[in-house]
């Protein structure tokens, strides 16, 4: 592995996020799966494979409302998940990316990974895919080959010059792409047996929707759902009615009996409406400023969240690299605070969030968790 400086870069902790209860499933056996060692050099392409059909698996079950803040929400959930790996997907990164706010990360440039692909097949060299590594205590950026392991070394030198090249220069400068390392590998396709279940994995999803979808679109069901090994997931807000959360609960075990599906079972998730409708409002805001401040170095942050608390006020949580108790700490805190005030009452910005005029707050705390007061 060749490296540039090592930066820790964390994304936030935002254990206050809302997913939708199919992305919690996805997720939920993950962080075993990692200790149990199921991920090893070919996780990126495993888990990118994975996130991919269950955004396909997915994409047609929320509703135009929902499926901007979904987006938000999943990808950030899954940003969190892979901390521990020290890995995020390059197809959840590509999601992150076609979020419509301000986010200048995004707006102002292509990433190093969109810059190195194009450089390099420029160039010739057989490039598979370019990942970027998120987390962790180091990140950087893994370049897979599709060619032979003698070549991948012969070829290694000149992409990872060219690599660098890209990431140090005058248009990455200050941002946390300066410190990436940069690995070459070689790419490995899926094996059969992984093929194998995927393909039955996608025939048991296709069946359970067959049953599932007519009944949920006859009772104007607006929210995501989502199905696991021999589970349906629903979800319904706290302003819907018992009765009708029992009618069409009994509707789809009635269907999956008569089509001999008796083992699947039916799990449910009741949501404060209210507070989902202030996350999704919320979503490209936190974007746009996460964007911004961690991706420059020179704004010293380390951490970008937002919690709602009931649906009534949202808090906007900034996490910086210094401790409470340096006198640099509230001057940048107050600089900041004025950046996202700003950011926030631009026109795009404000007509989304308006509805929380008087009602958000943003806490900006040291890496000693303290909060920095002006």
């Amino acid at each position: 592995m060749v490296s540039n400086k090592e930066n820790m870069h964390r994304h936030t902790n935002l254990d206050q996020l809302q997913v939708p209860v199919s992305l919690e499933n996805f997720t939920k056996k993950l962080p075993q799966r990692y200790q149990n060692g199921e991920f090893d050099d070919s996780r990126i392409n495993q888990v990118d494979r994975e996130w991919g059909e269950y955004e396909k698996r997915t994409r047609k079950q929320w509703s135009a409302v929902k499926k901007s803040a979904a987006t938000v929400l999943a990808a950030s959930a899954c940003f969190l998940l892979f901390i521990g790996s020290g890995f995020v997907s390059p197809t959840m990164a590509k999601m992150v990316s076609k979020i419509p706010p301000l986010s200048t990360i995004y707006d102002r440039f292509d990433t190093p990974v969109q810059q190195i692909e194009k450089n390099l097949k420029k160039e010739g060299f057989p490039v598979k895919q370019v990942v970027e590594h998120v987390g962790g205590s180091k990140e950087g950026v893994y370049i897979f080959l599709d060619t032979s392991k003698e070549q991948v070394e012969e070829m290694k030198e000149g992409v990872e010059k060219t690599a660098f090249n890209i990431i140090n220069s005058n248009q990455y400068k200050g941002t946390i792409y300066e410190d990436y390392y940069v690995e070459v590998k070689q790419h490995k396709e899926p094996s059969q047996e992984w093929k194998e279940e995927d393909a039955r994995n996608q025939k048991e999803w296709d069946e359970l929707a067959q049953i599932v979808e007519p009944i949920l679109k006859f009772h104007d069901y607006k929210q995501s759902w989502g199905g696991g090994q021999n589970t349906v997931h629903l979800e319904f807000p706290n302003t819907e009615s018992p009765e009708k959360i029992a009618e069409i609960e009994k509707n789809i075990t009635d269907a999956l009996k008569a089509a001999g599906k008796d083992n699947v079972k039916i799990e449910r998730r009741i949501f404060n409406l209210a507070k989902e409708q202030q996350y999704q409002r919320w979503g490209n805001a936190i974007s746009g400023i996460a964007g911004e401040l961690k991706m420059y170095k020179k704004y010293k942050v380390s951490s970008v969240g937002y919690k709602s608390l009931k649906g009534e006020m949202m808090q906007i949580h900034i996490g910086i690299k210094l401790p409470s108790t340096d006198p640099k700490a509230a001057v940048l805190a107050a600089d900041l605070r004025t950046m996202i005030e700003e950011f926030i009452h631009t026109d795009e910005i404000w007509n989304q969030v308006k509805q929380d005029d008087g009602h958000y707050e943003i806490i900006i705390k040291g890496k000693d968790k303290k909060i920095i007061t002006e």
